[in-house]
């Protein structure tokens, strides 16, 4: 007959085994916190954060499409507006990047769940 020993240390390598890939993949997962210390960090935190919270945005979409979108889910977009209008005029218009309060931008992508892949100092990818 198998010991209770042989058996209790099956059962606790078995366990190990099944729970471990569940552990990872809730660590892999888990979304961080957009940082930004600007206003173009702080829209490309809201890119990405779109992007994962709404995967259905066409590729190329623009800014009021997104914007569009978040208003008919009852997300509140008013403070972050003129931050958009003046991040438009500076990465379409060629004008200067404003030195604007980006915080409600900020705010607006970590109510969409963070990002995964947003590091401290804002994201990579460009809009």
């Amino acid at each position: 007959m198998v010991s209770n020993q042989i058996i209790l240390g099956a059962l606790l390598v078995l366990n190990a085994a099944l729970y471990a890939p569940l552990v990872f993949t809730v660590f892999r997962r888990r979304r961080r916190k957009v940082n930004a210390s600007n206003l173009a960090d702080a829209f490309n935190g809201l890119e990405l954060a779109l992007k994962e919270a709404v995967p259905d945005l066409p590729p190329g979409f623009t800014w009021e499409e997104a914007i569009g979108r978040l208003r008919a889910s009852g997300v509140q977009t008013k403070g972050m507006e003129e931050a958009l209008k003046s991040y438009e005029e500076y990465r379409y218009g060629g004008l200067p990047l404003p030195d604007l309060d980006f915080r409600e931008v900020v705010k607006v992508a970590n109510m969409l769940g963070g990002t995964r892949g947003v590091r401290s100092g804002g994201a990579s990818a460009g809009r």
